[in-house]
């Protein structure tokens, strides 16, 4: 979200106490050995596991290998969105009642519409924090066969849940942003009532993500709760495709398009028949080729299709062309159809330039959260087309998703209209706690002793979580040629060699699922050159992103270039993208309205329009004078419903926004439109 309150110096009578503690820490804390923990292949942690077949990885969660998102197939669905029941688990004793096996649900349970989130900002359960369970039932029509197999698909579940089908618990997840399936052929009822239930949970813990930092902590932005996105049923062939990825090197006006394609050969290994076409912007066919009858020798089996295509329609912001690949497999009388979008398109890093189709690009940006004031952290087909909407009109070419991976509808829109997008995982703040401790004045016998710092990010049970949340995004998203970079964390303890190590092991997880993509992830500003000077994940980034709130959390504006200047000394060849800066504002306050004092700032500010635009303005003309600078990005698009704000001009809501929370343009958004050559 955004950086970290400034550090006020302590008593030196606290000082020597805390730095034995730091020295404890950063040397004597139980490490996890990275080195022997793979990156790729190999690896394995709860409900999951990383393989590789012809020489291209896949993932496997549970007993079903993790899918690339398809825009369109011919699998017959059930939508399981609409009316549902949910229940409040207050002593979190719902297990013990026997609510996985519920099938009528009493006067304790409430009618409600999935996708949602029950906590949104005006709801009657906005602080509610806990666990939740969800009731659905429903007929499946149908008969069981081996020639098709049951995928059940949630699309995303806050943070965690366990999931029962007829009393029979299908697993338990952990994690609320990415997609997560089940094999439920042996679980269902066929021509008959079916219940479906889950227990959510949307508390943090310590290896959560985002994780919990200190002991009444709050991730900087709300923690909604609930099933929010899309729920499905879709039958799918029992041998059949489950990841296309293409890619493309574009030289001398050709282009060599790659797909690859993993079939899952669930059943048995039977001869197949395997076809993928291409088609250019427009509908023209530009290749098309089948494999003949394949008889596959492994679970996983891999092929490839290569195509040359001349005279290629390139995909950028200016005009997003897309090329759409069909893809076929044929085995008797099933045939399993599938389609995906993408662009060619090339994105790199050279020197202190990102380079978009061979030409630096530079990012005129806006940070975003998926958070609306009555949805929640659901959206739906009119919010994101609002959103970006107002996004355009600023003529920006760029979204920072913060702080998470988004849903897979506003990246596709974002596509289809040009929108270039950074994609992160919710590796927020970890091993930062400290920094609470002392915003919350806490005794020093209070000091955040167990997760200090590169304590909680050596946590074997964190760093696979994030492990397998890099590689589902990566999974559902490679395709979208909107996407530049992967993030693999926001405003971390970074310090010292060791906070390298972890960051040079999370950009291999992603390189080896993505090798085509920059990897970054967004540095914290202390603006104490102590700290600012030893931040060492920067070092093992393609491009370096950097969140800072000079004139606001701490000193003034003057701060900016000398600040972009020290960082630029240290890292000469790579660019940097000032990923977060900003100050609040109330909506219609004038500077002429006085001081008004609330938390988080250290000292009185005017929560005006005038100057939050004013910061806005000196941040963009200190990057502009440094051609190494390559991109910003606003914190943040709207205000949103946060804790951390419960005395702001407008009570527990993050003024940042260039738009109000219900969308009002505020005098931020007018400037930056102009200042991006918007109209």
């Amino acid at each position: 979200m955004e950086a970290l309150l400034y550090l006020l110096l302590v008593p030196a009578s606290i000082a020597g106490v805390i730095a034995c503690l730091l020295v404890y820490l950063l040397f004597l804390y139980p490490r996890t050995r990275l080195d022997t923990l793979p990156a790729g292949p190999g690896a394995s942690g709860p409900g999951f596991e990383i393989h590789e077949a012809g020489g291209v990885p896949y993932l496997m969660t549970g007993k079903l290998p993790y899918p690339t998102h398809f825009e369109s197939t011919n699998h017959p669905t059930i939508d399981l969105g609409g009316k549902w029941h949910m229940h409040f688990d207050r002593g979190d004793d719902g297990e013990a009642r026997g609510l996985p096996s519920v099938t009528t649900p009493d006067s304790g349970w409430m009618p409600v519409s999935i996708p949602s989130t029950y906590n949104n900002a005006y709801g009657s359960h906005t602080m509610y924090e806990g666990a939740v369970w969800f009731h659905r039932q429903f007929r499946f029509d149908g008969r069981k066969s081996d020639a098709v197999f049951a995928r059940l698909c949630f699309r995303g579940v806050l943070l965690r849940c366990s999931v029962w089908l007829n009393g029979r618990l299908l697993g338990r997840r952990e994690g609320g942003y990415t997609p997560f399936y089940f094999d439920i052929s042996d679980h269902l009822n066929y021509d008959g009532i079916n219940h479906l239930v889950v227990k959510t949970d949307n508390r943090l813990t310590w290896t959560s993500l985002p994780p919990k930092i200190w002991k009444h902590h709050h991730a900087g932005w709300h923690t909604y709760g609930g099933i929010y996105r899309d729920v499905s049923i879709e039958l799918v062939p029992s041998q059949y495709i489950f990841k296309g990825a293409a890619s493309s090197v574009t030289s001398a006006g050709r282009t060599d398009l790659r797909v690859d394609v993993l079939v899952h050969n669930m059943s048995a290994m039977l001869p197949f028949d395997l076809a993928c076409s291409v088609y250019a912007p427009g509908g023209k066919r530009v290749g098309a080729i089948r494999t003949g009858r394949v008889t596959p020798g492994e679970p996983v089996s891999a092929h490839r299709f290569d195509f040359r295509i001349d005279r290629p329609i390139t995909w950028s912001p200016e005009s997003p062309r897309l090329y759409t690949v069909r893809l076929s497999i044929r085995r008797g009388s099933s045939r399993q159809n599938l389609m995906f979008k993408t662009g060619i398109r090339d994105v790199s890093v050279s020197g202190t330039s990102i380079l978009l189709n061979g030409t630096p690009v530079f990012l005129k940006g806006i940070c975003k959260h998926e958070d609306d004031p009555r949805l929640g952290a659901t959206q739906n087909t009119a919010s994101i087309a609002r959103d970006l909407s107002l996004v355009r009109r600023l003529n920006a070419n760029y979204i920072r998703l913060a702080h998470y991976p988004h849903s897979v509808d506003e990246l596709i829109a974002a596509r289809d209209v040009g929108i270039l997008l950074s994609e992160e995982i919710a590796n927020y703040q970890t091993g930062t706690g400290f920094t609470a401790w002392h915003e919350e004045r806490q005794s020093v016998f209070r000091f955040p002793v167990r997760m200090f710092g590169m304590r909680q990010m050596m946590k074997l049970e964190f760093l696979l979580n994030a492990q397998r949340e890099i590689a589902e995004m990566i999974e559902r998203d490679r395709n979208n040629p909107a996407i530049i970079m992967w993030s693999v964390g926001n405003e971390t303890y970074t310090l010292f060699g060791d906070g390298g190590r972890v960051y040079a092991w999370l950009r291999d997880v992603a390189r080896g699922f993505d090798p085509g993509r920059p990897v970054t992830m967004a540095e914290l500003t202390y603006d104490i050159p102590f700290f600012d000077n030893r931040r060492r994940a920067a070092g093992e980034m393609d491009v370096i992103s950097v969140n800072m709130y000079c004139g606001w959390y701490y000193g003034d504006t003057a701060g900016i270039g000398p600040h972009l200047d020290r960082l630029h000394r240290m890292y000469p060849d790579r660019p940097i993208i000032i990923s977060e800066f900003g100050a609040d504002s109330a909506p219609g306050r004038k500077e002429s309205d006085g001081v008004w004092k609330a938390e988080r700032v250290g000292y009185g500010k005017t929560y005006s329009e005038e100057y939050q635009a004013r910061i806005i303005a000196e941040y963009w003309k200190a990057a502009r004078e440094r051609p190494f600078v390559t991109g910003v990005s606003p914190w943040v698009f709207s205000d949103f419903f946060c804790t951390w704000f419960p005395n702001n001009p407008v009570p527990f809501f993050n003024l940042k926004g260039i738009l109000s929370a219900g969308r009002k343009p505020k005098a931020a958004y007018h400037l930056l439109g102009k200042l991006y050559g918007g109209k």
